[in-house]
């Protein structure tokens, strides 16, 4: 024993000073638990569970914003595209069609006109419109190019769909072509590689006219009944309606994933209101097939490229954890393209369908829907 030490048994200073310490943390340990009683137990409750040297799970990222963005800053969308966050804008206000046509790669002129039919709040007054007829052709599409590119993106539009409107086979993508080039590929029912592509639809899924995403990566699901690879979707039930005979809202966000990495995301908002989010670790849910269902758990069936058969296998009630994007294995592939497509097929003969746009902004950060009244002074 040290010599201090000895010398304060011995002098009984040791033992009291021992005493006073043991009181003092018995009094902190009782205030503690009074307070935080809760909290002590998770914690040792989870401590218990985890084994030693594993860290805490971190805390899954912020589902997105639903209120405020950039168009908060501007009533009625009126100067947004001055944003020093806005990489591209089109509001249609153009005396012509062909007035508008310098402003993308590609405009199919033909199948555009200029309307006086606006979202409510717009400061414009003419939105651009898509007249398709069965029989005649399978639609149009505006086309643009961005280089070099970006890591992440934000795309929100205005569209409205005429009552008659038949429907739709593919609609609004965003995504990433190595190199980057003037027109939209193709690249249908083919798993991409990595370095040369991907892509994400918005689109109106079929005669249920729900949301949904349609996604092509190089990790992407196939499909019964040979394992094709044809876009991916990713809302299961929670798929928000289509809505006829008005303007409705929808933004995209697509955050590219580091090289190496699967932490790529993306997300959609239908007015306003997020109807998914999917990145690394989030949501929980299941795969069946080429679909993936949030809050989904227990019998599974997928397409395993190495059988050249589909297999049947189990993950835990309430699903697992999504594994996330592993969008590109470069970074020469970056997101470098918006294409507002409307692609039609199954129109009867002379069936003429209308689809309407306006307000599209593309930006670095959530745009939100319009807003209307003051303008907001701080983001």
């Amino acid at each position: 024993m040290p010599t201090r030490r000895r010398a304060a048994c011995e002098s009984g200073q040791w033992i009291k000073r021992e005493f006073w310490v043991i009181a003092k943390l018995r009094t902190i340990a009782w205030l503690f638990a009074v307070t935080s009683v809760t909290g002590v137990a998770a914690w040792a409750q989870e401590t218990e569970k985890r084994p030693s040297g594993v860290p805490p799970p971190a805390k899954l990222p912020a589902r997105g914003p639903e209120k405020g963005g950039l168009a908060s800053l501007y009533p009625g969308d009126k100067g947004i595209e001055k944003d020093k966050d806005v990489v591209f804008a089109e509001s249609f206000e153009a005396d012509s069609v062909g007035a508008l046509a310098g402003r993308w790669n590609q405009f199919n002129t033909k199948l555009t006109t200029l309307v006086d039919d606006v979202p409510l709040g717009s400061a414009g007054k003419k939105s651009v419109l898509f007249t398709h007829v069965g029989g005649q052709s399978e639609g149009g599409h505006l086309y643009k190019c961005f280089k070099p590119g970006f890591d992440q993106l934000f795309l929100r539009f205005y569209v409205k769909f005429d009552p008659d409107c038949a429907p739709i086979h593919h609609f609004v993508h965003m995504g990433g072509y190595n190199p980057p080039t003037p027109w939209p590929q193709g690249g249908a029912g083919t798993r991409p590689k990595g370095n040369e592509r991907f892509t994400t639809g918005v689109e109106p899924y079929g005669n249920s006219w729900q949301w949904d995403f349609y996604s092509y990566w190089m990790e992407m699901r196939g499909s019964p009944p040979r394992g094709q690879t044809w876009g991916n979707c990713f809302l299961g039930d929670a798929k928000p309606k289509a809505e006829k005979g008005k303007w409705q809202c929808a933004e995209l966000m697509m955050k590219l994933n580091d090289v190496g990495d699967s932490n790529g995301e993306q997300a959609l908002w239908i007015d306003g209101k997020l109807a998914g989010h999917l990145g690394k670790g989030f949501p929980k849910g299941k795969w069946t097939f080429d679909r993936f269902l949030p809050g989904q758990g227990g019998d599974c069936i997928r397409w395993n490229d190495q059988k050249g058969d589909s297999e049947r296998f189990r993950v835990a009630e309430g699903g697992e954890p999504f594994e996330g994007f592993r969008w590109r294995n470069s970074d020469g592939l970056r997101l470098n393209f918006l294409w507002m497509l409307v692609y039609i097929t199954k129109a009867p003969e002379g069936h003429v369908s209308k689809i309407g746009f306006d307000n599209i902004v593309l930006a670095r950060k959530y745009i939100g829907p319009l807003a209307t009244g003051k303008v907001r002074t701080s983001r």
